[in-house]
């Protein structure tokens, strides 16, 4: 399936000349619980994104069972319990960056993204605040934001409701290089 959701976005870019769309390369997901009991937070490297500069769209695919903790445990309620990883295996945010930038010049940008997010079977609106740099062929995406819990169907049970904060912290970190069909 996930395979299949790839292909059809990779296809959905096939008529983009190539200099106008960029594959992530190497990037980065974390997120962070801050709670009375204790801190929660994660790191995933498990992620596509495709940015295509002819038309400001962006696209992220994490793949959920993807996030790494620093406690055992925790990754597994994270995966069973809360995320339900078997039945929601990715998140998935298709958007569009809301400033003209011109990627032909390097440099640093202030931007946000109105998009979709779907996470955990739920899809939300959501605008997303964020810096890209741009370095000759090179774009960096950097942002931060919230996400509720209770928006997307997360249930907390009430016994730990003190371990796991209302409101995460999710925060973003991708580089782009030029796509290349092979």
């Amino acid at each position: 399936m996930k395979k299949i959701f790839l292909i059809l976005l990779i296809s959905g870019f096939a008529l983009i000349s190539k200099a106008q769309l960029y594959t992530c390369n190497e990037g980065v997901v974390t997120f962070f619980s801050e709670a009375p009991v204790e801190n929660i937070e994660a790191t995933n490297k498990s992620i596509n994104s495709f940015l295509n500069t002819s038309n400001n769209e962006v696209m992220f695919i994490v793949h959920i069972r993807g996030f790494k903790f620093d406690k055992d445990l925790m990754e597994e309620h994270f995966n069973e319990k809360y995320m339900e990883s078997d039945k929601y295996p990715t998140s998935t945010f298709k958007g569009k960056i809301n400033e003209q930038i011109d990627y032909t010049k390097s440099g640093t940008y202030n931007v946000t993204a109105t998009g979709k997010l779907m996470m955990h079977g739920v899809e939300r609106d959501i605008i997303a605040a964020g810096v890209i740099t741009i370095d000759k062929d090179k774009i960096n995406l950097k942002s931060e934001f919230r996400v509720p819990l209770k928006g997307f169907n997360i249930e907390v049970p009430k016994l730990v409701f003190q371990n796991i904060a209302e409101i995460i912290s999710i925060k973003v970190n991708t580089n782009y290089i030029p796509y290349i069909k092979k």
